[in-house]
């Protein structure tokens, strides 16, 4: 659902430090990056696949992603020159991370794609952030991930996010996300920005979240 009268966040002072998690693939970017590499330098076909298994439950995100760039052979150097020049990042992204950094908050980019293809963009809009992701070996033959972490969600059964979500310190979680890969994490936050598919997903969940199509929405309700 989308509760219109959900409360909204404040800036008080003294409060405790919150965080702010984004999604990047879909999120912080306007397209799902990974879905344009692996379709526009792999297997569309393959690509179709996979989606196809993952959306009715027979693979994993961690099988479906290993299978897509698997065919995917070009140098890393000219798919990150081909990222550079076509990826787009929703409006408002740099001003909605320095309003909650001006504030004390945590920001992290919890991603399921690769810091070499992440990087790039961040540095490209002048926006440093940590960064939790997997990395890429990218091989002649095809490339190969290589995952952040290898354990398993007690709460999911797969490889997900939420074992990587901030903890401690008593303070509130901010999740921001799009997709498959953000669903258990979202559901672990106090707080949920979501679109796409995400919103979808809490919808059939029934699990409360705020809807945005640019990160100046959230802005406009975390200064309210």
């Amino acid at each position: 659902m989308t509760p219109g009268g959900a409360e909204t966040v404040t800036f008080e002072a003294g409060s405790p430090a919150r965080s702010l998690v984004l999604d990047f693939d879909g999120t912080i970017t306007e397209e799902d990056l990974l879905q344009e590499v692996s379709v526009r330098f792999g297997d569309p076909d393959v690509v179709r696949e996979v989606e196809g298994a993952l959306a009715e439950g027979r693979i994993s995100l961690r099988e479906e992603i290993t299978r897509e760039f698997a065919p995917v052979r070009t140098p890393l150097s000219e798919v990150v020159a081909w990222v550079l020049e076509r990826v787009r990042v929703r409006p408002g992204f740099r001003e909605l991370v320095e309003l909650t950094r001006s504030r004390g908050w945590s920001v992290l980019i919890l991603s399921s794609g690769f810091h070499e293809l992440i990087e790039p963009v961040l540095a490209r809009e002048g926006v440093e952030a940590e960064v939790k992701a997997n990395r890429l070996d990218a091989r002649a033959d095809g490339w190969r991930v290589l995952w952040r972490d290898g354990s398993v969600c007690p709460v999911c059964g797969q490889a997900c996010k939420r074992g990587a979500l901030p903890s401690g310190g008593g303070g509130e979680i901010v999740y921001i996300g799009d997709g498959y890969s953000d669903r258990c994490a979202a559901l672990a936050a106090e707080r949920v920005f979501a679109t796409r598919g995400l919103a979808r997903y809490l919808d059939a969940e029934d699990a409360a979240y705020e809807p945005f199509q640019d990160f100046f929405d959230i802005v406009r309700v975390l200064t309210r």
